[in-house]
């Protein structure tokens, strides 16, 4: 593999880089570096290893036979990803309910299941619900996982009437008072009419910077509205760990943190993974604080990523719509099944891909959410940014020569701006992802090889992210060498990002073939 050169010749100069790209430059250098480790460990000269046969390269590798048989299986298991999703809908149409998981000292445990006994392995929930793209409530995080951050931002209410307050809790707004300051300005949404525009999206909600301390006093006023009624205020899409982390240094502010880690059933997540590293606070990790009566509007997610919200105190009713098939997911109505769910303080909601819902807080609700994506959800994701794609070139072609043909860092610039993501982005994600793994599988110690899961899911997970890869390097409408070379500013970079990804499409291949004992 050619060394990760920091001045090749056609590079622009790094000051003359908008700070976008030299976080994608710094994501190529780390992709560059862990492939070179990669191919030291299998002793390769070069990283094209297209002409290697597959028994040479396999001998390299430890635990081979049981590495290439469970990736073998893995890829026929990437084949029924469809089919896995089809079964998922299946269920949702049969029950009027979601699955309620259950969470305590001995794991996780789905309701009524005859084996609940045996706690599900993390490998199994994503299985269970992640690949098959079903929703689920989860109870007991509140006092295994989230612990520490319901102590902070809970206080116990004993003087309230109100029956509809879960567990008589309400927000601690002292601790927001002193740890996040009365004066800061937090982004508070004004909700719009319940309506879609002619493509399908939500209509814009206008946003509006307010002090805490008027947040506050304007949150105890909507609360006190008659029941129907609809706030049209919402905290919403807060950065406030993003905030504490930037007032660390500050004496005041530094007991602050840690507020809570990422649940291990959670994890494995490209897009936060990603952007907390090589961007300028691009992450999608949420607070939301709404006044009694204050809706998030009929919607999918984001980049039809994955969402999980865990509710600190209060209580929402959420409306999810289950279509008939995977296919009719893209439709912007309500057509399909529908059934409502009320998750408590304490509880949260894992939200699966492409999913239309609705929610509504019933009481004043504070809730941690995260939008995330997986090898799981990765291929949708993909779709979302197609469909973007295309909704942006329709969009040139009506202001005609505003923007020439030949501009891709425009283009990746819209992208980015409509979806907070582009398609530079994207495929360095997706290579540090399927690198971290490949290094992952072929190191694997006697003890991960006897834990077939741990190898089986991760070569899952490298089976399903090589197919998009490969997927959006072959889509021509994409023009995806144009837009690497935009966005890295060289030619060279681009090429390099390109023969990285030939490098761990070549291997990925070559270990799914089944070896022979």
């Amino acid at each position: 593999m050619e060394t990760v050169d920091q001045n090749d010749g056609e590079s622009c100069c790094s000051s003359s880089l908008s700070t976008h790209s030299q976080h994608m430059r710094a994501a190529l250098n780390d992709c560059s570096e862990l492939l070179e480790r990669l191919r030291e460990l299998l002793h390769l000269k070069s990283t094209d290893i297209r002409a290697q046969a597959a028994e040479q390269l396999s001998l390299k590798i430890e635990h081979r036979g049981v590495i290439q048989q469970l990736f073998y299986s893995a890829w026929l298991s990437s084949d029924k990803i469809e089919q896995e999703r089809e079964l998922g809908l299946q269920r949702l149409h049969e029950t009027s309910e979601l699955d309620i998981v259950h969470v305590d000292k001995n794991g996780w445990h789905r309701d009524g299941d005859k084996a609940s006994s045996i706690p599900m392995t993390s490998s199994e929930f994503k299985r269970e619900y992640c690949f098959r793209n079903v929703p689920c409530i989860i109870r007991g995080l509140d006092e295994l996982h989230f612990k520490d951050v319901s102590l902070k931002w809970r206080k116990t209410d004993t003087t309230s009437t109100d029956s509809t307050t879960s567990n008589e809790c309400r927000i601690n707004t002292s601790w927001f008072e002193k740890f996040v300051g009365e004066d800061t300005m937090v982004p508070v949404r004004i909700d719009g009419k319940n309506e879609l525009d002619e493509d399908g999206r939500a209509e814009e909600c206008e946003t509006k910077m307010m002090s805490l301390k008027d947040w506050i006093s304007s949150c105890q006023q909507q609360n006190t509205i008659q029941e129907g009624e609809v706030s049209r205020e919402y905290l919403k899409d807060w950065h406030l760990v993003q905030f504490l982390q930037s007032k660390q240094s500050d004496d005041d502010f530094s007991c602050a943190l840690p507020l809570y880690k990422t649940c291990e059933y959670f994890e494995r997540d490209l897009l936060n993974n990603f952007l907390t590293k090589y961007s300028d606070g691009g992450d999608y990790m949420f607070v939301y604080w709404g006044p009694k009566g204050s809706t998030t509007r009929l919607h999918s997610d984001v980049l039809h990523s994955f969402s999980w919200s865990y509710n600190v105190t209060g209580s929402k009713k959420w409306t999810f719509y289950i279509p008939s098939s995977d296919r009719d997911n893209e439709s912007s109505d309500k057509a399909g099944r529908s059934f409502e769910v009320i998750q408590n303080t304490g509880e949260t909601i894992f939200v699966s891909s492409k999913i239309k819902h609705e929610v509504v807080n019933l009481v004043e609700t504070l809730s941690i959410n995260h939008n995330w994506i997986t090898s799981a959800n990765i291929d949708n994701t993909w779709q979302c940014i197609c469909n973007e794609i295309a909704a942006i070139e329709d969009e040139i072609e009506e202001w005609q020569e505003v923007i020439p043909k030949d501009d891709f860092e425009a283009r990746e610039n819209m992208l980015r701006g409509c979806i907070g993501l582009d398609v530079t982005t994207f495929i360095l994600m997706i290579l540090l992802e399927v690198s971290e793994l490949l290094v992952q599988v072929i190191t694997a110690t006697d003890a991960m090889a006897e834990n077939k899961n741990d190898i089986l899911h991760s070569a899952l997970s490298i089976c399903n992210l090589a197919k998009v890869l490969n997927k959006v390097l072959t889509c021509e409408e994409a023009k995806t060498a144009k837009r690497l070379q935009a966005i890295l500013g060289s030619k060279t970079k681009a090429n390099r990002a390109d023969g990285l990804a030939a490098f761990v499409l070549s291997l990925s291949s070559l270990l799914n073939k089944p070896h022979a004992s």
